[in-house]
């Protein structure tokens, strides 16, 4: 075969591969709902069926995804001939806050990302100053509420912060916890887990190296 037929073929080639639906576009396959549909994912994707998947930006469909304010992280990927993955790791609430007539989730992150009329049952109240500290505060609640083991998240209250150093759980029993900052929360965690069982109102886990009950 000569060189002009091997430049044919090879401009064929790649003709058939890169600008024609051949290996273009024909399923979008769409795993990690819980929350969202599948078809909710498709169209924050907007990907146009038959476009070739070499030609497919990845990172633009999974930018996207992620302005859905359910999902944490996406993935996309494709495979020949024709299908695109798309992998999403939905948040996760570990509380929520009042607004209004309604209840705001929020991950562990901090994010406020979805609001619903029914208060959480599982879930801690968050409890913010207005002004300079609310952000700042509310991210520490979340970092304190994830560090929590889950049945123990689900039998606090709300989690309160005056301050970012400042924090205090208050159990659904009554018995309240001083919490200090966010630093640490996870050997916190692991301590009032250890406090629970003594029959004390107060509990403080501020230094976990000293804890104390009263």
């Amino acid at each position: 075969m000569g060189a002009c037929a091997l430049t044919v073929v090879a401009l064929a080639a790649t003709w058939l591969v890169a600008f024609s639906s051949v290996f273009g576009v024909r399923s979008v396959i769409v795993r990690g709902t819980q929350l969202l549909s599948a078809h909710q994912v498709e169209d924050a994707a907007r990907i146009s069926h038959g476009t070739p998947l070499l030609r497919l930006n990845e990172a633009a469909v999974t930018r996207r995804i992620e302005q859905l304010p359910e999902v944490g992280s996406a993935e996309v990927t494709t495979s020949f001939p024709s299908t695109v993955t798309i992998t999403i790791t939905e948040r996760v609430p570990v509380g929520y806050l009042k607004q209004g007539n309604g209840f705001v989730l929020v991950d562990h992150t901090g994010e406020q990302y979805r609001t619903t009329g029914t208060r959480p049952a599982k879930l801690p109240l968050f409890v913010v100053p207005s002004g300079a500290d609310a952000r700042s505060s509310g991210g520490a609640l979340a970092i304190v509420a994830a560090a929590l083991p889950a049945r123990i998240r689900a039998k606090t209250a709300s989690i309160q912060a005056l301050n970012p150093q400042a924090i205090t759980l208050v159990l659904k029993d009554g018995r309240v916890v001083q919490w200090g900052s966010a630093d640490r929360s996870t050997e916190k965690a692991r301590v009032l887990v250890a406090l629970l069982p003594h029959a004390a109102a107060q509990l403080d886990v501020s230094n976990p190296d000293q804890p104390f009950t009263r």
